[in-house]
């Protein structure tokens, strides 16, 4: 997911000959106005991808329309997940149940769920729990519908601030993958630290096969 936007904002910028922005910095410019933006109240996801891409967009007098906006909002069910995470999952559903608990709405993740060919045991998304993570809202959804003890939930993100700190906040054992190096963003530590969704299966097989 994380290439597929870096590759929309690169197509973005070359096709306007704007070359003094790079599309890494203007994704992490996206990324904070969002992680704001979902937090003042609840939007829908693609309304939330409009506004965001936009207001990002701005803030570099970069020009942008309601066609490239819908554009970007409408695409994010059609976003690639990272190669390994398919496997990884099916792999982890051997041993336990996989809930995703996702910054998006029904539609969209039910596009997600038929282009990644997996079926997860249970998923959140913003829509019904009626707000975005780092709320602990959707986590405390998935906990009711899973109907575990927060001793048996290890909670697994890529994403440090939306997903690694609620779930430490709730008291759960944390996964955080860190497929890009990046340096901890808070002061908050997480239990575990993989490089990639592959990592974590054996991680959770090697624990596992030591009970």
């Amino acid at each position: 997911m994380e290439g597929e936007i870096q590759q929309f904002f690169a197509r973005s910028l070359a096709s306007k000959s704007i070359r003094n922005v790079d599309p890494l910095t203007l994704q992490a410019e996206w990324e904070e106005i969002q992680f704001l933006y979902i937090q003042e109240q609840y939007r829908p996801y693609r309304q939330v991808l409009r506004d965001t891409l936009r207001m990002a967009f701005d803030s570099y007098d970069i020009p942008t329309n309601d066609e490239e906006c819908n554009q970007f909002a409408n695409s994010m069910g059609s976003w690639k997940p990272f190669p390994d995470t398919r496997d990884a999952i099916i792999e982890l559903q051997k041993l336990v149940k996989v809930a995703l608990i996702t910054n998006t709405d029904n539609q969209i993740i039910q596009e997600t769920e038929r282009m990644l060919d997996v079926k997860f045991d249970e998923i959140i998304t913003a829509e019904q729990a009626g707000a975005y993570k780092p709320s602990h809202k959707g986590f405390l959804l998935a906990r009711e519908r899973l109907g575990l003890d927060v001793s048996e939930i290890w909670h697994a993100g890529f994403g440090f601030k939306y997903d690694i700190v609620p779930a430490t906040e709730l008291g759960y054992t944390t996964v955080w993958v860190n497929r890009q190096g990046e340096v901890r963003p808070v002061d908050v530590k997480e239990t575990f630290l993989v490089g990639d969704m592959r990592t974590l299966a054996y991680l959770v097989k090697g624990i596992a096969a030591s009970l």
